[in-house]
């Protein structure tokens, strides 16, 4: 078996069927979100009348992210001491259970112990669908299983964000909330069939069972660049750098865009990347080796961005974005293949690693904005972290 993660094709029917239960945890995951993004959705829009401060709405959006990076651990641990499938229905279920106190429009310190629960619940959630999928597949195949997994999962962002919108807008504050809670319950029944098929199938990926080492420091450097890149300096800041490049609007041939429909097109297009492109470039990784998609995704992705800043108004500005994005959906599933097949607490070191990286970015990314007055000085600090992140993992063995 190659550690670096170069796979071998198996008979079409056999593969389907050793991925039907990770597409069912992923679903059960999917499901899970409906909540937490409807947050994001409704609440910067609705605070006022939930009597809640601008300061409040940001500890409220991002409390669940410092949570985890002590949950993570906690989750690790949990897991280790029982039963997964168990352990992940009580998750879901006390996810479900955080919606349905948002619905009830509380007090701020209740709003934030219930983001607080989210936090904990996501962190045992993430680490029990990603672990176990990694580790329902042979190693050589890490990358493969978990674009799978993610692709399933990022339409539940994609489906929830718009979902959360529609019901808020036609059915109001608390009704939204507790339809999110209601379809979250139904992730338990699809992990528990996740997890009788994982039972059912026989495959060499039952003898594979992950290591428990420690993930070494250059893996958290690099899970915390591509998080801090991806998800904090460049999507934080896109809608002011669209602005500051094409003003209000955007004529493309005989099509006017106002720039937050362009910024908003841009998001979901990075979304949509993610959801159909994530099974298509997991197993252009597992057939390079997780180390060459790595140091080629950084490339392409130091590249993307030097060429943001350097061609600020030029026509490919668009596309160079959009290979961006196709970079750090390829680094990311490189990066979790990596950390998921060195073992639990390599795993949960990571996404700990990450989760700090997607909660300062966009701190740091409005600082640069703050600091330099332009968006250039954004995707040239985005550019150079990558090639840190380049030169870290062209070092590496793994």
């Amino acid at each position: 078996m190659n550690r670096s993660g170069r796979g071998v094709r198996e008979p079409l029917n056999t593969a389907y069927k050793a991925h039907q239960p990770v597409v069912m945890l992923a679903l059960a995951v999917a499901f899970s979100l409906a909540g937490d993004v409807t947050i994001y959705v409704v609440v910067p829009v609705h605070y006022a009348a939930l009597g809640l401060t601008p300061l409040q709405v940001g500890i409220l959006l991002s409390a669940n992210r410092w949570i985890r990076l002590a949950s993570n651990h906690v989750a690790r641990r949990i897991l280790a001491r029982g039963v997964p499938s168990r352990v992940l229905a009580a998750a879901l279920a006390a996810g479900a259970a955080a919606s349905l106190v948002y619905a009830t429009a509380p007090p701020f310190f209740v709003f934030l112990a219930a983001r607080a629960l989210w936090g904990v619940a996501w962190s045992i959630i993430r680490h029990t669908g990603v672990m176990t999928s990694i580790g329902s597949r042979p190693e050589s195949q890490a990358a493969g299983v978990y674009g799978i997994y993610n692709g399933v999962v990022e339409l539940g962002f994609i489906a929830g964000t718009l979902a959360g919108a529609l019901l808020f807008d036609g059915f109001g504050y608390s009704a939204a909330f507790v339809v999110a809670g209601m379809v979250s319950l139904f992730a338990i029944p699809l992990e528990i069939r996740g997890f009788r098929l994982l039972a059912s199938v026989s495959t060499p990926a039952h003898e594979h069972t992950p290591a428990n080492g420690k993930a070494g420091a250059a893996l958290l450097f690099r899970g915390f660049v591509e998080r801090a890149v991806g998800t904090g300096l460049i999507i934080s800041t896109l809608g002011f750098a669209l602005r500051s490049h094409f003003g209000e609007q955007l004529e493309l041939g005989v099509i006017t865009l106002g720039i937050a429909t362009l910024n908003g097109l841009l998001i979901a297009l990075n979304y949509t990347i993610n959801c159909i492109g994530s099974p298509y470039l997991g197993r252009l990784v597992d057939r390079v080796g997780r180390r060459a998609g790595e140091i080629t995704a950084f490339g392409v992705g130091a590249l993307a961005l030097g060429a943001t800043a350097l061609m600020p108004a030029s026509p490919l500005l668009l596309p160079a974005l959009l290979l961006f994005f196709v970079a750090t959906v390829a680094c990311k599933i490189a990066l979790v293949a990596q950390a998921g097949v060195s073992g639990p607490r390599s795993f949960a070191q990571f996404v700990s690693a990450a989760d700090l990286g997607a909660a300062t970015g966009p701190i740091v990314g409005w600082l640069a904005i703050e600091r330099a007055g332009s968006p250039e000085a954004v995707f040239l600090l985005g550019a150079a972290l990558y090639l840190v992140a380049l030169v870290s993992a062209l070092r590496s063995r793994a």
